[in-house]
């Protein structure tokens, strides 16, 4: 969605305001950096309106939900995984997809054993790392699950939520979008003493979920050789599709803002610039006897 709006819009004002709308948790927040952006250019608003109706704004995302991703990276893992499985005719693909999927179900099994009873320990690492970070200006506590937190944000801004350790609840919605306690939650807890982190985590989060997404296995297979043959009844022929010329492509086609790490990149052997040759190259070539050469005096000489 990022990438089709650039196309269209572009600039230091979308760039700075949409994502942090997208990230933003609460409606009002969300609502802020979008008047900004209709501000500058109120057809852009119209654009999203009408080619990207669906949620991608975490503001309105589900509390049940438990997830507050906004990128593809899970495609882009897969698609990674099975670049070189492209070529391959469609059941000897979706034959490799299941020997990926049933090691991966094994291995992470087995992972899942070495582990003890409680919170996953990928999910604590991160909220100690992000509890040791924090920039806490006071907590003041309004009753025994109830009180409000003052944290500075990456701006140096006083910033004051409300904290319910009773319902895993906070003003800022961070707590119910993803399940994890947020920065607020983390420093009130903090700071009472006996109360633990991962007593206050979602159960999602838990070894004991982990376990049971992986207990079952993918049954093995043989080889097509041995498969059973079915009567359908009626016999399947392939797809009447034209090829198109040139080799088949292998690599995804990139956005326009994505950058091509496999594109190849000319270098000058005189200045060691990037983008040209030696023989275009615009810096003067300076003689033994001092004198300076452009481009053109040099072509034109025998």
């Amino acid at each position: 969605m990022y990438n089709n709006f650039m196309k269209h819009y572009s600039g230091d004002v979308f760039t700075d305001l949409l994502y942090p709308a997208a990230r933003s948790y609460t409606e009002g927040m969300f609502k802020w950096h979008m008047k900004k952006i209709f501000q500058f250019a109120p057809a852009a608003i119209d654009y999203l309106q009408e080619y990207h109706p669906r949620i991608w704004y975490r503001s309105g995302f589900s509390e049940d939900s438990k997830c507050d991703y906004l990128t593809n990276n899970v495609s882009e893992s897969f698609n990674a995984q099975i670049k070189d499985l492209k070529g391959l005719h469609l059941h000897e693909l979706v034959d490799m997809i299941r020997e990926l999927i049933m090691e991966k179900m094994y291995i992470r099994k087995k992972i899942a054993q070495k582990w003890v009873e409680g919170i996953l320990p990928g999910v604590m690492k991160d909220l100690n790392l992000i509890s040791k970070n924090l920039k806490v200006v006071k907590v003041k506590v309004s009753d025994d699950d109830f009180a409000e937190v003052t944290l500075l944000d990456d701006w140096n801004n006083q910033r004051r939520h409300t904290v319910d350790l009773k319902n895993n609840k906070c003003s800022c919605r961070e707590w119910q979008v993803t399940g994890k306690p947020c920065k607020h939650a983390l420093a009130w807890i903090l700071s009472n003493r006996g109360m633990r982190i991962d007593d206050f985590v979602h159960e999602y989060y838990s070894v004991a979920r982990f376990k049971a997404t992986y207990e079952d296995r993918v049954e093995p297979m043989p080889d097509r050789s041995q498969w059973p043959e079915i009567d359908l009844g009626f016999k399947v022929h392939p797809p009447l599709l034209g090829r198109a010329a040139g080799r088949p492509k292998v690599q995804r086609q990139r956005g326009c803002l994505e950058k091509n790490p496999d594109k190849k990149k000319v270098r000058c052997s005189r200045c060691g610039g990037f983008g040209h040759f030696a023989k275009t190259c615009k810096l003067e070539m300076v003689g033994e006897d001092g004198e300076t050469a452009t481009t053109k005096k040099r072509l034109a000489l025998p």
